[in-house]
């Protein structure tokens, strides 16, 4: 499906001077369409935003950037920012596209205070329009925005102190790290840069599972975790620097835990970052030539591919599961749950639909993260690392008992 990405090992350090272009001209398109009558300005510049994203995309290295940016000898470890690196210009070729052909203008809305009920468009001034195109350029969930079907989500939930926020994001950061840390405690090879495998061909058949099935776990926690950190970060800086209100900051997830179907887990539990795309790009059109299972299908599709496509923008070739395969599986769990209900008028839930959630999204999510280890993206740098500390802390009593009990036999 897509060509042979160039040598990873000629692509240059990600440097900002290097990006620019990229991110001025969707910037300059997203000014553009705010703007009216100015269809003909944002078709000549798509080709340019396409073209740049490509370059970017092979051509440069955040791992490398990174590296280079906190004095580090090499990437080793850093493996996983370039999949989230090429599927963010994925996203920006996406929403160029979106906004070339918009019917209408974007508006911004806002509330004057945290209690408004009634949300106001901001005036088309050039200092609100420069100011909102930069806002457009990193709002994924369209917060504010007339492109979306819910533009001040959560607005009547209690706005969280920055206190709290950032305590939040310290015990976020630390679970990050300390899932990992398990995960690579019950599968040692996968931290490794050149990567490993969950699935440890020296354990026999029951224990390999266990441990794949453990670490499967630890990486549902990390992906939760990693996810939560950086909208906390997000969110201290849009609120305390660009001083924005609480009713732009919702609540990114809502205790995926709790999930009791598949469709629940993805229809709202599970954090909404790229629903607007899916919907656009997947459900309508699905939706449109094969009715509701199209819509179902086209969302979990587009999901498939842009993970697809970040997997690939590593550079170190893909495979079905661990590229877009996961989703498509989450797509055939929810249309086997909507079959269900059309076949007994039960919906799925309560506690065996809670085990049935966790049983699908772990046996698929094994086979993805499986995928990801073997090429390397599940290892980390050793610098710093506040959840293996915490681990260590906790296991090594327990571990010098066992050492203990084995010496003296």
């Amino acid at each position: 499906m897509f060509p042979d990405i160039p040598d990873p090992a000629l692509r240059q350090p990600l440097t900002i001077s290097a990006i620019a272009p990229l991110y001025l001209s969707f910037y300059a398109l997203g000014v553009l369409a705010i703007l009216s009558n100015t269809f003909l300005l944002k078709l000549s510049l798509l080709p340019f935003i396409v073209w740049q994203a490509w370059k970017c995309a092979v051509g440069l290295d955040l791992a490398l950037g990174l590296a280079r940016l906190f004095g580090l000898e090499s990437a080793d470890g850093l493996a996983l920012w370039n999949l989230s690196y090429v599927m963010s210009i994925f996203f920006m070729t996406l929403r160029s596209f979106e906004w070339t052909f918009t019917e209408r203008p974007l508006r911004k809305y806002e509330l004057l205070n945290d209690h408004d009920k009634t949300p106001v468009e901001r005036p088309l001034s050039i200092s609100n329009v420069l100011l909102d195109g930069i806002d457009l350029l990193f709002n994924q969930r369209g917060i504010g925005w007339s492109w979306s079907a819910n533009p001040f989500p959560g607005r009547n939930a209690p706005p969280l102190s920055i206190g709290s926020i950032l305590a939040r994001l310290l015990i976020k950061i630390t679970m990050f790290d300390a899932a990992l840390y398990l995960l690579q405690l019950a599968c040692p090879s996968v931290n490794q840069p050149r990567g490993g495998t969950l699935f440890d061909p020296s354990l026999t058949f029951w224990p390999r599972i266990a441990a794949a099935g453990f670490a499967a776990t630890c990486g549902g926690a990390w992906s939760y975790a990693s996810v939560d950190s950086m909208y906390h970060l997000a969110t201290l800086i849009g609120r305390i620097i660009l001083r924005q209100p609480a009713s732009q900051w919702p609540p990114i997830s809502r205790r995926p835990w709790m999930a009791t179907s598949i469709q629940e887990f993805w229809g709202f539990r599970w954090h909404q970052f790229f629903r607007h795309f899916f919907i656009t790009f997947g459900a309508r059109p699905g939706g449109a030539l094969l009715g509701q299972p199209g819509a179902l299908i086209g969302a979990f599709t587009i999901s498939a591919v842009i993970h697809h496509v970040g997997l690939w923008g590593v550079g170190q070739g893909t495979e079905f599961s661990s590229g877009g395969g996961f989703f498509v599986f989450m797509g055939l769990g929810a249309a086997m749950e909507a079959a269900f209900k059309k076949l007994t008028g039960l919906h799925v839930g309560g506690f065996i639909g809670k085990l049935w959630t966790i049983f699908w999204i772990m046996l698929w999510g094994a086979f993805m993260l499986d995928g990801w280890a073997r090429r390397g993206l599940l290892s980390s740098p050793e610098n710093f690392r506040p959840g293996k500390s915490l681990v260590d802390a906790v296991i090594a009593p327990w571990r010098q008992i066992v050492v203990s009990y084995y010496q003296s036999r």
